[in-house]
């Protein structure tokens, strides 16, 4: 008796986590209003649901309507995340640079214009119904995680000597499908997210400088701007040449199915 009485308040517990644990369609509703009002948090975090939910999907029948609203807000809120990840950097160079307060202040007004425009013209698609897992749904995970192990194994040796910039935004694409579906069972491993850091940061490098050289408010410290990003782009590259032998052995594993898990 005593046993069983021990067992049962954690298995209350248990039951009132599962309900405490929100659907996507109800963590995205309570995203909404923040990212329409431009919370930076709230916009970067609606981003990262669409690809999480975006790696479920893949593995389900959901109707094509479903991926597609995924889909287009992802792409709805991706410019401003984009931009407000590009504005991190160039504040910090900006400092870095001892920039004159003046500069400083104008650079905040420009650019508080800029991203209050892609606000206005953000268009969000009506909400998404879930759906539901199928069955077997971790044996379709795992089975998932061998077939994109073996795509970025094979993809790696071209990618890491390539000098296009887009060749490696595309790998980092699929990299994050590959985080998704595998936190999907698991955490991803240290050397996943060395990697898609330096990705990530690549990427920010290559949106900072497209801003600097196509929009001409920016502050008198252009140049140096671009040379720092130019920089950075040079050494994020290398920090994945670095980091990717340890990924390399951790796909390795996972490019089998797992046959033993359900």
């Amino acid at each position: 008796m005593a046993a069983h009485s021990d067992q049962a308040p954690e298995q209350q517990r248990k039951k009132s986590s599962a309900k405490k644990t929100k659907t996507p369609s109800e963590r995205l509703t309570k995203l909404l209003p923040a990212v329409q009002s431009g919370d930076p948090k709230a916009v970067h975090e609606a981003r990262k649901l669409t690809r999480k939910v975006a790696a479920e999907l893949a593995l389900t029948d959901a109707p094509k309507k479903v991926r597609r609203a995924w889909r287009d807000l992802r792409r709805a809120v991706a410019p401003i995340r984009d931009r407000d990840a590009a504005g991190e950097h160039v504040r910090a160079a900006l400092e870095e640079l001892n920039a004159s307060a003046t500069e400083i202040a104008a650079f905040e007004r420009g650019w508080q214009g800029k991203r209050a425009e892609a606000l206005a013209a953000l268009h969000l698609p009506r909400l998404i119904k879930d759906v539901p897992r199928p069955k077997h749904f971790k044996r379709k995970v795992w089975a998932a995680l061998a077939e994109q192990s073996a795509e970025i194994l094979d993809a790696a040796p071209k990618v890491l000597r390539a000098r296009k910039t887009e060749t490696w935004h595309e790998w980092r694409k699929t990299l994050k499908h590959y985080r998704y579906t595998l936190e999907l069972l698991e955490p991803a491993p240290t050397a996943l997210t060395d990697v898609l850091d330096g990705l990530g940061r690549l990427q920010d490098a290559e949106v900072v400088l497209d801003i600097l050289t196509t929009e001409t408010w920016l502050p008198h410290s252009k140049d140096a701007l671009i040379e720092r990003e130019q920089k950075a782009r040079q050494e994020s590259q290398q920090q994945i040449r670095q980091a990717w032998p340890a990924l390399e052995t951790f796909l390795h594993s996972k490019s089998q199915p797992e046959k033993t898990r359900g």
